[in-house]
């Protein structure tokens, strides 16, 4: 069979969720295309290529692009079968009755997507297969157990991504190790997932330290590759076999730096000093917010401010880069509570911090609690991927939800150059939102990210292109938001 990919690419990192599902695809013996709607027209594409079956991979923010363009797909392509799979239908399910898609993919997908294949090719009803939902089954639908041994999956189908866009040629790639977070963060989808899993298997589970070896060097054998972003939510959640491991065959075998992803509250010396070893040059641990009550009762969050400081601490002995997220605009918050998280990212001496504005995700405990308080009537058609979009919650006026876009741009320029700490949470955060203030923003991250984050050996020129596509997102999202 013949399936076409649609991809909105709105970042530098490749989806790899989609690659994984295209792998499973290809080993299966179909056929497998990409469209990126940035660089293609869509239906000319359709046309080309014939598909039998459309697919999409989503999350709630980016779903309005795709389930938009579905509608018109239908109408002119009423024939070819649409699946939506991703973070949006596994955690919104409803969005079957609400659209046009024929049907969506809960979960884990490798296995329901080789099973809908058949069943489309056998023109087979796909309404008993786990892990799918039609508008016939929504009731009745079932999950298959967890992938246990994530070894025996393909490497993703990194040429999808990387042949048709212009991702291929930037030499930071993203990798993913593992599934599963045990931690239950209120704003994150895992406590969820483990409840849409409960008792169908581990819900985190590890490649080998080899078939990680193997994946990256097939990766930097066929594209650029200087620098390696893991993209796990958590990288490891302690010394262990693994871990001493990785730090010895990475070193040999890749002996490139590397990014990942931790919690301040499991790093310790013992792991610092093996990730330093094997090349890591940052480390991302998001503080999410500087007051440690709404920290720790509202976020599920259950870390001091104490041990966020010592880990940072960690990391700045030796040497280590640091990246920091902290959510903004929580409901029933003060402006001076988001100036508090500015704060801490300080004490911590954070090499670059983000600051995001707080949207309530369907499936999360907070964001299910913010609908129910009253703060917020969903609806995902205004969701947006940028987290510096202006709040969604009615519980804040419209004077704090300006500060809130101030503070999303111009919080990060305040952690990056302290000494601007007062001008700014005194004063810019309460004048009127300026683009000029977004345009610091990216020239502040352009200069932190390329001389400390990430060391990707890109040409300033590339650079500029990057920082110039950034800008022309922001502009199109001001318009809108004027609009």
């Amino acid at each position: 069979m013949r399936i076409l990919f649609i991809l909105k690419n709105e970042n530098f990192l490749a989806p790899i969720g989609l690659c994984a599902i295209s792998a499973i695809a290809l080993r299966e013996g179909h056929e497998v295309f990409l469209c990126e709607v940035n660089a293609h027209d869509p239906f000319s594409f359709i046309t080309k290529f014939k598909p039998d079956i459309i697919a999409y991979s989503s999350s709630t923010g980016e779903a309005k692009h795709y389930l938009g363009l579905n509608r018109l797909i239908k109408k002119r392509f009423p024939g070819i079968f649409t699946v939506m799979g991703g973070p949006h239908p596994t955690f919104y399910p409803d969005v079957i009755y609400e659209d046009s898609l024929d049907a969506i993919c809960i979960g884990e997908g490798e296995g329901a997507f080789v099973e809908l294949l058949r069943a489309i090719s056998a023109k087979k009803s796909p309404d008993n297969i786990p892990n799918i939902i039609t508008r016939s089954n929504k009731h009745e639908f079932t999950v298959r157990n967890l992938v246990e041994d994530l070894d025996s999956l393909p490497f993703p189908d990194f040429a999808l991504i990387y042949n048709n866009t212009p991702l291929g040629k930037y030499p930071l790639k993203n990798i993913i190790t593992s599934r599963g977070c045990p931690y239950d963060c209120t704003y994150c989808f895992n406590p969820m997932w483990r409840k849409i899993y409960q008792g169908k298997g581990r819900a985190v589970r590890q490649n080998s330290v080899n078939y990680i070896v193997d994946e990256i060097s097939y990766v930097r054998k066929n594209w650029p590759l200087s620098f390696v972003k893991f993209y796990d939510d958590i990288f490891v959640l302690g010394v262990d076999d693994w871990l001493e491991e990785f730090s010895k065959k990475y070193k040999k075998h890749i002996n490139l730096p590397f990014f990942i992803l931790t919690r301040a509250d499991i790093l310790n010396e013992a792991m610092v000093r093996l990730l330093k070893e094997a090349g890591c040059h940052t480390i991302s641990m998001s503080i999410e917010a500087g007051n440690p009550g709404i920290r720790n009762k509202m976020l599920k969050r259950n870390m001091t401010d104490q041990q966020i400081i010592n880990a940072f601490g960690l990391c700045d002995k030796y040497g280590i880069h640091t990246f920091t997220n902290c959510i903004i605009g929580l409901p029933g918050t003060t402006i001076d509570n988001d100036v508090e998280s500015i704060d801490l990212s300080i004490k911590c001496k954070a090499t670059w911090a983000e600051f995001l504005i707080f949207h309530p995700f369907p499936g999360t405990q907070l964001g299910d609690l913010t609908v129910k308080q009253g703060y917020y009537k969903p609806d995902y058609e205004l969701m947006h991927t940028s987290y510096q979009h202006s709040s969604p919650l009615n519980c804040f006026s419209e004077k704090e939800k300006n500060a809130l876009m101030n503070i999303a741009v111009l919080g990060a320029v305040a952690v990056a150059f302290s000494r601007f700490r007062n001008l700014i949470v005194r004063r810019l955060i309460f004048l009127k939102y300026n683009p000029s203030f977004t345009f610091f923003y990216y020239v502040t991250k352009m200069y932190i990210l390329r001389r400390k984050i990430y060391v990707t050996k890109t040409s300033f020129g590339n650079s500029l292109v990057i920082f110039a596509k950034s800008l022309k997102q922001e502009w199109f999202r001001h318009q809108n938001k004027r609009g």
